[in-house]
C-alpha cells in the first residue's frame, strides 16, 4: 500500500455551490447549477465568509491564515495614517537603503547604496533633510542612480534613509501587536489604546508635539482604517511601526476561486452555505444536516487555539 505524497488537495467556489446544493437535496448526481443560482448562492458564500473572518467567528482560533505583518512609515507632519489600498508608506513588506551622495531640492534623481530587489513602479521614501519622508514612484534605474517620478521638494542629505516597496497592503481587520521599529531593527512595544483613551489625550494634536509615538489606537472604517499615534507627528521619521494584523478574507468572484481558509474549513463552508441557501429553495433543513454543520464547524474552530500569556496581580484590595 503506498500514499499519494500530495497534500495539495482543494476547492473551488462552484465546487462549493454544487456540494451545497447537493446536500440540500437540490441536485441529482449528475446535474449542474444553472448560472442564476450559482450566482445567487455565490452572493451567499462571500457574505458566509465574511462573516467567519477574523475574530467575528466565535471560533477560539487566532486565524493565522490571515495573519500579516505590515509597516507603516511615519511623518512629522501628521499623527493620523491611512492603512489599507488607498494608503501611502503601508505596506507588508519593503527594502531599505541609503543615499551615497547628497541630493538637491527640485531634481527627480538619487544615487542609492543598493538597488536590490528594486524596480521601476516601486513606491520610494527619501528621508529629507528637514526631517520628513517624501514619498512617490519609481520611474527608472540605472546602475545605482534612481530616477523618480518627482522631483525632491527639499535636499536630502548623503546616508538619508531611503524606503521602496511594491504593494499596498489591505487594511486590518484586527491589529494584535505593534511595535516601534528603528532603522538597525530594534523593537519598542507601543500601547494599543481604546478611543476613549486616545480622545482624551491632551497634547496630540498639538503641532509643537512632536515625538517618538509610545502608543496607537486603531479605527476600523470601511475601505482604508486609521492609525493614530499619541503625538502630532514623528520625530524620527527612520522609524516605523510595524504590526501584526489579520486582514480580511478574500472574495470569491471567479468560477475557480479557491477559499482562503485551510483545508479544514472546506467541508464548514459547503455545510454552512447549506443552511443558507436551503430557505431559498424551500429546502428542509434536518436535524440530521445540522448535526452535519455543527460537527465541521466545531472541529474547523478548533483548529488554531488561543495562545495568550497570562498574568495575575493584586487587586486593589491587595
Amino acid at each position: 500500500m503506498s500514499t499519494s505524497g500530495a497534500y495539495t488537495f482543494s476547492v473551488n467556489r462552484d465546487q462549493i455551490v454544487r456540494l451545497a446544493m447537493l446536500n440540500i437535496g437540490q441536485l441529482q448526481d449528475v446535474e449542474a447549477p444553472t448560472p442564476q443560482e450559482i450566482s445567487d448562492c455565490a452572493l451567499f458564500l462571500n457574505m458566509l465568509v465574511k462573516q467567519w473572518m477574523g475574530k467575528a467567528d466565535f471560533a477560539p482560533g487566532l486565524k493565522t491564515w490571515t495573519r500579516r505583518h505590515g509597516h507603516l512609515f511615519l511623518s512629522g507632519a501628521t499623527g493620523q495614517y491611512t492603512v489599507g489600498p488607498g494608503a501611502t508608506g503601508w505596506t507588508n513588506s519593503y527594502l531599505q537603503t541609503t543615499l551615497t551622495a547628497a541630493a538637491a531640492g527640485g531634481q527627480p534623481v538619487v544615487a542609492v547604496t543598493s538597488v536590490t530587489g528594486v524596480t521601476a513602479g516601486d513606491k520610494i521614501g527619501v528621508q529629507l533633510a528637514s526631517g520628513t519622508l517624501f514619498w512617490t514612484t519609481i520611474l527608472s534605474i540605472a546602475s545605482l542612480n534612481v530616477t523618480m517620478a518627482a522631483n525632491l521638494p527639499s535636499a536630502a542629505a548623503s546616508g538619508a534613509f531611503v524606503f521602496t516597496y511594491t504593494t499596498t497592503a489591505q487594511q486590518p481587520d484586527v491589529i494584535e501587536t505593534a511595535v516601534l521599529r528603528d532603522g538597525a531593527m530594534n523593537d519598542t512595544p507601543l500601547r494599543m489604546i481604546t478611543l476613549q483613551e486616545y480622545d482624551f489625550l491632551p497634547s496630540k494634536a498639538n503641532p509643537l508635539f512632536i515625538s517618538d509615538p509610545s502608543a496607537i489606537y486603531h479605527e476600523f472604517q470601511l475601505g482604508n482604517s486609521t492609525i493614530f499615534i499619541d503625538c502630532a507627528g514623528a520625530q524620527d521619521v527612520t522609524k516605523h511601526i510595524a504590526m501584526t494584523y489579520m486582514e480580511a478574507t478574500q472574495d470569491f468572484v471567479s468560477a475557480t476561486d479557491t477559499p482562503s481558509y485551510p483545508q479544514e474549513w472546506y467541508l464548514p463552508l459547503a455545510w454552512g452555505l447549506g443552511k443558507q441557501i436551503a430557505p431559498m429553495f424551500n429546502a428542509p433543513w434536518t436535524q440530521n444536516m445540522e448535526d452535519n454543520y455543527k460537527m465541521a464547524l466545531a472541529i474547523a474552530q478548533k483548529k488554531e487555539p488561543e495562545r495568550s500569556a497570562l498574568f495575575f496581580q493584586p487587586g486593589e484590595d491587595g
